[in-house]
């Protein structure tokens, strides 16, 4: 009797063990294909790579030793200027921030580009307010005008999606220093 309801209990084991295998084992061959829909080209780093608009935000990205985080952090929105925005700083302005002496400082600037969140154009428009940055220094976001606006620089092209995140390309290098002239209103209105 002690042998029969022993083999029960391993018998009953074994199925609830089979099944339990079966149920997890089933959802994840179905999610497997719903995972790989988007195919996404690559993270903002291969992104950014394959646009070829971006040379110098890459550079500085490589010089402030980011461009790894970036490529492997997940969830991330790069608010990314174009060779064009980092030409209308002077000459010397862009040579003194790429100079290995000012490492920091110009790690702290890329950092004031990313957010550590994916966001979407749909939750930034009709919204404005302060949002943090990865080098912890608030960067006000507006979307209740015609275009979306970052720390005072426009967005000229919204949500590129990559692996890890998505981009939104910009007009202008962002400066921490103007955050707090930009958020000062908002606080005095709260």
């Amino acid at each position: 009797m002690l042998r029969i309801k022993l083999l029960t209990a391993a018998a009953a084991t074994a199925l609830l063990t089979a099944s339990a295998a079966m149920a997890q084992t089933a959802p994840a061959a179905e999610a497997a294909p719903a995972a790989q829909a988007p195919a996404v080209a690559g993270t903002v780093i291969d992104v950014l790579k394959e646009r070829g608009q971006f040379t110098t935000l890459l550079r500085a990205l490589d010089q402030a030793q980011l461009t790894e985080t970036l490529a492997t952090r997940p969830a991330i929105t790069l608010f990314a200027p174009t060779d064009e925005a980092f030409a209308a700083l002077s000459e010397a302005e862009r040579t003194r921030l790429l100079d290995p002496a000012n490492a920091q400082e110009l790690r702290n600037l890329m950092l004031y580009h990313v957010v550590v969140t994916e966001l979407t154009t749909d939750q930034i428009k009709g919204a404005r307010g302060p949002i943090p940055t990865g080098g912890g220094v608030e960067v006000t976001i507006d979307g209740t005008g015609e275009t979306i606006d970052v720390g005072g620089a426009k967005v000229v092209q919204a949500e590129i999606d990559a692996s890890n995140g998505g981009i939104f390309v910009i007009d202008k290098v962002l400066t921490p220093s103007a955050a707090p002239a930009e958020t000062a209103p908002a606080a005095a209105g709260a």
